[in-house]
């Protein structure tokens, strides 16, 4: 979803896909009814240990796509509008398991039905559009959303959060993909081995991603900043703290605390 630097499935962050898509090739209704019964969805806690409250849960689109399209009337008038936006049914699939399952996540820890829950944006930090970090208004509780494949993982903690997921590159995108990196993260890159270099590129680039989504200034600013490392364990930055994450093969995920 291909203009950037890994292939995954989060809808609008730059460094993906950038282009503008053509108008959707089928039409969805806007606003579909709540099911007489409410089939589940099943997120699975990640077997990491995290500071505090912080925690993690990962959802197979596969698994949790029948169940996600039929709660899609849980979805606020902004959600579905982003849904219908999408041409490929994987590409809907994967968007509604993650706003159901963030949806669900959320209610159940705060108990409330997930129709209930009003999901806001805070203004960027950088220009201050209103596209910042997501979050409850009135609610104690910090969460960001991240999919990619058939992978959807949701990270809620009581500071600041950001997660993010990918799948790995072939070797010859990452040689053009370290571009964007800190100079000392495309040197440490380029001393690699070949073929070590695509999961130490993921493992920096989801680090990276975590950190600016949990400020709420995502990579539209830049991807340079800060430096994260692409070594076996993450770089601490001047204000948060970064976790990598453990989830199936093929796939790398990293979670970024803000400890300022």
């Amino acid at each position: 979803m291909g203009g950037g630097p890994l292939r995954r499935g989060h809808h609008g962050r730059p460094g993906l896909r950038t282009a503008v898509r053509p108008a959707p090739v089928r039409t969805r209704p806007r606003a579909w009814p709540a099911p007489a019964h409410v089939p589940p969805v099943h997120p699975v806690p990640l077997p990491v240990v995290l500071p505090g409250q912080t925690r993690v849960w990962a959802a197979s689109v596969a698994e949790n796509a029948a169940a996600a399209t039929a709660r899609r009337g849980e979805l606020d008038r902004e959600e579905s509008l982003r849904a219908d936006r999408f041409r490929r049914f994987a590409d809907v699939d994967r968007f509604l398991v993650a706003h159901v399952c963030l949806r669900d996540v959320l209610g159940t820890l705060l108990g409330t039905p997930p129709a209930r829950l009003v999901i806001d944006r805070e203004p960027c930090t950088a220009c201050g559009g209103p596209h910042g970090r997501p979050f409850l208004p009135g609610r104690p509780v910090h969460f960001s959303l991240a999919h990619a494949g058939d992978l959807v993982l949701v990270a809620v903690a009581p500071v600041p959060v950001g997660v993010d997921v990918a799948d790995l590159l072939p070797d010859a995108r990452v040689h053009t993909a370290v571009a964007g990196l800190h100079e000392d993260e495309r040197a440490e890159l380029l001393a690699l081995p070949r073929p070590a270099r695509a999961a130490a590129f993921a493992r920096c680039w989801t680090r990276k991603e975590a950190v600016l989504k949990s400020t709420g200034q995502g990579l539209s600013h830049g991807t340079r900043q800060p430096y994260v490392g692409t070594a076996a364990e993450p770089a601490r930055t001047a204000e948060h703290q970064v976790y990598d994450l453990p989830v199936p093969a093929g796939g790398v995920a990293a979670l970024a605390l803000w400890t300022g």
